[in-house]
C-alpha cells in the first residue's frame, strides 16, 4: 500500500519538495514520533527511479523505522542504499564515488557534527556537490558542542 501521510508531514514533504528544487537542500525539524522516516519514505516511493542514499546513525533505527512501515502496511521502498554514519566514516573516497546517489538523506542529521562522522558525511557530500540534501532530526542544535546549529552547517 502507498504511504500516507499526516497533515502536518505532508506540509512538510510539499515545502521540502519546493526547497530541494529551489536551493538542492531541506531539513524537516519535527518532535521525535511524528513521522519524519515517513516523509523520506515518501520521497523514496515517489521517486523510484531515483537511488537513495539514507544515512542513519544506526541499522537498529532503521529497521524499527521500516517495522514501522510494515505495522502500517506500506510496503518498504526498494532504491535505497543504507548506511550508517560509523560506516560512510570508514569508506574510501572511491567507495563513496560509488555510492552515485540521487538523493542524500540524513536521518537524525543533528549528529553529523560528531568529530568523526564529520568527515565521511563531508566526503560525501564533496563527492555529490549537486545532489540534493534532505535532512531530517527532532532537533537541529547540539546542545553539549557549544549549540552547534547544524540546520545552518548543513542546509544553509
Amino acid at each position: 500500500m502507498s504511504i500516507s501521510l499526516f497533515a502536518h508531514n505532508k506540509s512538510a514533504y510539499h515545502a521540502a519538495l519546493t526547497m530541494l528544487r529551489r536551493t538542492g537542500k531541506a531539513a524537516i525539524i519535527h518532535p521525535t514520533g511524528t513521522g519524519k522516516s515517513f516523509i523520506g519514505f515518501k520521497f523514496c516511493e515517489d521517486f523510484p527511479e531515483k537511488r537513495i542514499c539514507w544515512l542513519s546513525p544506526s541499522e537498529y533505527i532503521f529497521r524499527q523505522q521500516l517495522d514501522n512501515l510494515t505495522a502500517n502496511n506500506c510496503d518498504a521502498p526498494t532504491n535505497i542504499v543504507f548506511l550508517t554514519y560509523a560506516r560512510l566514516m570508514v569508506m574510501g573516497a572511491e567507495e563513496i564515488k560509488e555510492l552515485r546517489p540521487d538523493l542524500i538523506i540524513l536521518d537524525e542529521f543533528h549528529r553529523c557534527g560528531a568529530e568523526q562522522w564529520r568527515t565521511g558525511i563531508q566526503t560525501l557530500l564533496d563527492a555529490n556537490p549537486t545532489v540534493p540534501l534532505l535532512g531530517l532530526s527532532a532537533t537541529n542544535i547540539r546542545f553539549l558542542d557549544n549549540q552547534r546549529d547544524m540546520a545552518k552547517e548543513l542546509f544553509d
